[in-house]
């Protein structure tokens, strides 16, 4: 246990003693400044005093296109009807929908997990190849620890890393949400419509830790696919270029295949799980959550077995 505790505080110092780790973790807090930003740019463009005409108005136009249309899918008239009843009680309650809540801000920061994964994946694509791009791999591997505690340690710090990275997101974009619309905000609730039609007030805490929740998941599969592609290479550049190629594309030729049934086994297919919250939809319509959620357990023991063959039967000495 010892031994593997230190290679822990050995993976770790790796990582938080390059320049480059720090730089990704000021690209992050960049990103959460900006868009808090710019919201607030929004807001204040927005002009705040007319709020009830304007919803008003909207709410009648969304009518007349209903009264006008003859033919309206089952699915919009189902979204547009239920547009007009939120609007509607947001009249009745003197709900300023135009105005930034404190939440909102970290509601917001859940789209900046995508950057999140980008930078948690560079570092988890360089974990093993980079033992073997500074020759480090023997210096490693002649110690006390086996191959498999070795690979696990790394592992499990490429995990904390994209934790430490996902908490500095929700802390720095609750900050900035306090900072400048004022804590207070913070006790409004989430004003969404249910499937019954009926407004409901709920938790926007819940509803954040939901979608942050739902985000993690994908988080940790890329995280895992660059982890055993750096298993597979010996040059660092090399897998952190083909982990970034997949993670960036993968969804697209995903989408540009959606028309094939056996598209729905695809990793990247099932790998947004934020598709089954309120308001998404999936690839492909006969797909359910459960259906996602065990593909991407077979894809993650798959990754995980094919990293440790990679690893522990490698010969390093080639």
């Amino acid at each position: 246990m010892s031994n593997f505790i230190g290679l822990i505080r050995n993976e770790n110092m790796k990582i938080y003693r390059r320049p480059r780790t720090w730089v990704l973790i000021a690209l992050l807090l960049m990103a959460v400044a900006l868009m808090s930003g710019v919201m607030k740019w929004e807001e204040n463009r927005t002009d705040q005093t007319g709020w009830e005409q304007r919803v008003s108005s909207y709410v009648e136009g969304l009518q007349q296109y209903l009264a006008e249309q003859g033919e309206v899918g089952e699915e919009e008239r189902s979204m547009l009807e239920n547009e007009i009843t939120l609007n509607q009680y947001y009249l009745e309650h003197e709900i300023n929908p135009f105005a930034l809540t404190h939440w909102e801000y970290v509601q917001n920061s859940a789209g900046l997990i995508i950057l999140v994964t980008l930078l948690t994946v560079i570092i988890a694509a360089d974990m093993v190849a980079a033992e073997f791009t500074w020759g480090t791999i023997k210096l490693l591997l002649v110690g006390p620890a086996s191959r498999t505690k070795i690979l696990l340690s790394k592992y499990a710090v490429t995990l904390t890393f994209a934790l430490t990275l996902l908490l500095l997101c929700f802390a720095s974009a609750y900050l900035a949400g306090g900072i400048l619309e004022g804590f207070a905000s913070s006790s409004e609730p989430r004003i969404a419509v249910d499937a019954s039609g009926i407004v409901q007030e709920g938790s926007m805490l819940a509803h954040v830790l939901q979608t942050y929740g739902y985000s993690v998941v994908s988080l940790v599969m890329y995280v895992t696919m660059a982890f055993m592609i750096s298993a597979a290479f010996r040059s660092s550049s090399m897998a952190i270029a083909f982990s970034l190629l997949f993670m960036l594309l993968g969804t697209t030729l995903s989408a540009m295949l959606s028309k094939f049934e056996w598209s729905k086994y695809l990793l990247f297919s099932n790998i947004d799980l934020t598709n089954y919250l309120e308001g998404g939809t999936p690839l492909r319509p006969e797909m359910t959550l459960s259906f996602s959620i065990t593909m991407l357990l077979l894809y993650y023991v798959v990754f995980q077995v094919t990293a440790w063959l990679l690893f522990t039967k490698r010969d390093v000495a080639a």
